[in-house]
């Protein structure tokens, strides 16, 4: 019984992963879509303000939201 609620529990988390994955290109397209609008209007990637609003909302994720932002600002440069 419980070897099955593990394979289970594992297919489940499989399905959580590719929509996070989704999701992460899917964020990661729209970065490289605000870097070009931010370019056009001569302005600079970092919003500084903008990257703490979203991490003062991440509670204990805040390293895993970090390190997005982080690659946000890679995929705008």
């Amino acid at each position: 019984m419980a070897a099955r609620e593990i394979e289970d529990l594992r297919r489940l988390i499989d399905d959580v992963d590719a929509r996070i994955i989704r999701l992460l290109v899917e964020r990661m397209e729209l970065c490289r879509r605000m870097g070009r609008a931010k370019r056009a209007a001569s302005l600079p990637v970092r919003d500084t303000a903008r990257e703490d609003e979203v991490l003062a909302r991440t509670g204990r994720f805040r390293g895993v939201f970090a390190e997005i932002i982080r690659l946000c600002i890679e995929e705008q440069g």
